[in-house]
C-alpha cells in the first residue's frame, strides 16, 4: 500500500522553498523537485486566498513519491513570501503574470496545474493568457479544487469593503465565520487548528489588497480552453459551494465534475486520499 496516497501527512511544514526572483522586484518562495521517472512531467501546484504551498503536503508526497517534477509555491504575501505593504503589488494580473513566469521557467514536455480556490481562477486567467498568446498547448491537463464560480470579480464581504482598523477588531469573527465555512464539520480538529495557527500569519492589508484586486476573469473566452480539465469540489462547502463549480463546468469544453460528500472547502487537506487517487488516475500516475 503507498502510503503517500492512503495516510494523511502529519501538521508540519513539508514543503518548503527558498526566495526565486521571477520578475525585476517580484520573488516569491519556491520548491523544486526535480523528479526521475517521470521528470519529464512537471506539475505545478498553486494555492488559494490565505493558503501556503505546505497545504499541498499530501499531494507533494504522492508526486514526488511517483517521480514527477513538482513545482509548489507561495504568493505574494502567503506562506514564506514577503509581504509588503504596498497594495498593488498583490494585484491579481501581477499574480497571474508570477504564475507565468513560474510556468516557462520550470515547464517540461508535459505540464500539469493543479490549483485550490483563488489558486483555480488564478490558473484559469493563466490558461486563458497562454491562449491569447497562442500557447495553450504547452498546458496537458489542469485540475481545480474548490474553483469559484465564472464571475469577473470576487471582491465582496468584510475582507474587501471594511476598513482595517475594523477588521482587526473583529478578526477573531472573521476567523470563526471561515472556520464554519470552509471545514467540515467532521474535520479532523488537529488538522484545523493547525491550519488556523498559519493562517494567524496573513496580513489583513494583504488580504484586503488582495481581494480588491482579484485576477478578472472572463467567462465568454472559457470555452477556448479546450484540454481535460477536472473540477472538484467538496459536497459541504460553504465558500465555493458546488453549484458554482457546476456553473464553471458548463463554460469549458472538456470540463469533469467530482463532488467529494462529507468535505467542505479544504479538499486536499479534508480528503487527501480520495484527492490524490483522483489526481493519479487523471495524470495518468
Amino acid at each position: 500500500m503507498n502510503h503517500a496516497l492512503h495516510s494523511p501527512a502529519p501538521n508540519q511544514r513539508i514543503v518548503s522553498g527558498r526566495p526565486v526572483e521571477l520578475r525585476p522586484g517580484r520573488s516569491v518562495n519556491l520548491v523544486v523537485h526535480e523528479g526521475d521517472e517521470r521528470a519529464d512531467v512537471t506539475v505545478f501546484l498553486c494555492h488559494g486566498a490565505g493558503g501556503n504551498k505546505n497545504q499541498w503536503r499530501n499531494q507533494w508526497r504522492l508526486l514526488t513519491g511517483l517521480g514527477y517534477r513538482v513545482v509548489a509555491w507561495d504568493f505574494a504575501g502567503h506562506g514564506e513570501t514577503r509581504s509588503p505593504r504596498h497594495a498593488p503589488h498583490y494585484a491579481g494580473a501581477e499574480l497571474v503574470e508570477d504564475y507565468l513566469a513560474i510556468i516557462e521557467r520550470y515547464g517540461a514536455r508535459r505540464n500539469i496545474l493543479i490549483g485550490h480556490s483563488y489558486g483555480s481562477r488564478l490558473t484559469l486567467c493563466v490558461l486563458l493568457a497562454l491562449s491569447a498568446a497562442g500557447r495553450l498547448h504547452k498546458i496537458d491537463r489542469v485540475m481545480l479544487l474548490g474553483a469559484p464560480p465564472p464571475i469577473r470579480s470576487m471582491a465582496a464581504g468584510p475582507i474587501a469593503t471594511w476598513p482595517l482598523p475594523l477588521l482587526a477588531l473583529i478578526r477573531p469573527l472573521l476567523s470563526r465565520s471561515f472556520k464554519r465555512l470552509a471545514w467540515h464539520p467532521s474535520a479532523d480538529p488537529a488538522l484545523v487548528a493547525y491550519e488556523e495557527r498559519q493562517a494567524r500569519s496573513n496580513s489583513l492589508f494583504m488580504m484586503k489588497a488582495l481581494m480588491n484586486q482579484t485576477a478578472p476573469l472572463e467567462a465568454s473566452r472559457l470555452a477556448e480552453l479546450d484540454l481535460p480539465i477536472l473540477l472538484l469540489t467538496g459536497a459541504a462547502d460553504a465558500l465555493t459551494p458546488p453549484a458554482g463549480a457546476e456553473a464553471l463546468a458548463r463554460f469549458l469544453p472538456q470540463a469533469r465534475l467530482h463532488v467529494l460528500e462529507e468535505c467542505g472547502h479544504q479538499v486536499m487537506l479534508e480528503k487527501p486520499g480520495e484527492t490524490n487517487a483522483l489526481i493519479r488516475g487523471f495524470i495518468g500516475g
